[in-house]
């Protein structure tokens, strides 16, 4: 591209030179143009100031459609990069989101272990008041006389034992 873009600017150049050669002739130079716009203003220059008012104006044209490319390219990179950058941000977002929905839900798990534990701590506790016969009073039964509680499988109570919970098998 950089080749074919040297080889026309050495074309235009040649091009150019021959025009202003050509119109710098004696027998060319002599003669003048007459330029009339909207019938109302008529301008007379001759063809060497014609031709050089042509290649300006060719300039004017390039350099033109230059700035418009070059304008229409940084907006269309400053698209894409807004774009990337929106992308980025809605990931990031989501990540973050993600990061917080799991560090809610771990600390809800640790809340209900920590309201399960609790539960087994209290039942447990009150299991053992239960069988605990230093902690209970006694009881009477109806004739009036005081009674210990007994098991009725006839087993010594174990107050360390856990209790069974739901879903235990027992052995």
């Amino acid at each position: 591209m950089v080749i074919l873009g040297l080889i026309l600017v050495l074309v235009a150049l040649a091009l150019g030179a021959a025009l202003l050669m050509g119109t710098s002739a004696p027998e060319v130079s002599g003669q003048d143009v007459d330029i009339r716009l909207f019938d109302t203003v008529t301008i007379n220059l001759n063809p060497l100031t014609l031709v050089i008012v042509g290649m300006l104006t060719m300039l004017l044209l390039w350099l033109g459609l230059v700035l418009i490319k070059a304008a229409l390219t940084r907006k269309a990179k400053q698209r894409r990069l807004r774009k990337e950058q929106a992308a980025e941000a809605r990931e990031r977002q989501a990540r973050l989101e993600a990061e917080h929905q799991e560090d809610i839900a771990q600390r809800e798990r640790e809340l209900e272990d920590q309201r399960t534990s609790t539960e087994i701590a209290r039942e447990r506790a009150e299991a053992a008041e239960r069988h605990d016969p230093t902690l209970e009073t006694q009881r009477m039964d109806t004739r009036g006389e005081a009674t210990r509680p007994v098991r009725r499988d006839g087993a010594v109570d174990d107050a360390t034992r856990p209790m069974p919970r739901k879903g235990d098998r027992r052995l």
